[in-house]
């Protein structure tokens, strides 16, 4: 009776622990990191804004540090960071490893009314990110261009919208973002003559 009774309680006990590991399998691949995390809803428009880490004295492209930022946290850095900017006030806007991004203009439209379906039937053109040798400063860059001061010279391209999505194929992608420009302006620092960039723009995720 004794060996019964001591054969059952390890067998009782390995089916605990076998439990117990399981358990813990489970829960180790729920993880909510990178683009598992779900606080991001589809179709809902976010408004996202941050400001430079570093500021500066003066116009220094290269001292204004660098962002990353979580799109679907909607927060600088993060866990699921798919964004990346620097350069002049940060206006200079690269994809993350793995990801795709480029442009469509699309007059008469709304970030908030744009489906997947009208951006998969798109001519999707080359975001031109980095500063090229002898390009004129309106050819810099895709989501912004130059004006006579207004929002101090910089302000967004008409009814442009870039595109942000997994892979390199967007009819195979299984996450597509929407972004579109609000504003890339100056933001007065703590002492005098120094200045931070503050980039403000919308998005929403399709897929």
């Amino acid at each position: 009776m004794k060996t019964y009774k001591l054969h059952l309680t390890f067998c009782i006990l390995i089916a605990l622990a076998s439990l117990s590991s399981c358990k813990k399998q489970i829960i180790g691949d729920q993880s909510l990191t990178g683009e598992n995390s779900k606080n991001l809803v589809s179709n809902v428009v976010e408004h996202a804004n941050f400001t430079t880490p570093d500021s500066v004295a003066g116009i220094q492209e290269t001292k204004w540090g660098k962002i990353s930022y979580d799109l679907n946290a909607n927060r600088v850095n993060g866990d699921s960071v798919l964004l990346s900017f620097d350069g002049n006030l940060c206006r200079e806007i690269h994809a993350a490893n793995g990801y795709t991004l480029k442009y469509v203009d699309l007059p008469g439209s709304s970030i908030s009314s744009i489906s997947g379906t009208q951006i998969l039937a798109a001519n999707l053109n080359a975001v031109d990110s980095a500063t090229a040798a002898g390009k004129p400063n309106d050819a810099r860059q895709t989501w912004f261009t130059f004006s006579d001061g207004k929002q101090y010279g910089i302000i967004p391209v008409k009814d442009r919208y870039l595109v942000l999505f997994k892979g390199d194929s967007i009819v195979k992608t299984t996450a597509l973002y929407v972004l579109q420009l609000n504003a890339i302006e100056y933001v007065p620092g703590q002492m005098s003559g120094y200045y931070f960039g503050g980039v403000k723009f919308d998005y929403k995720r399709l897929i």
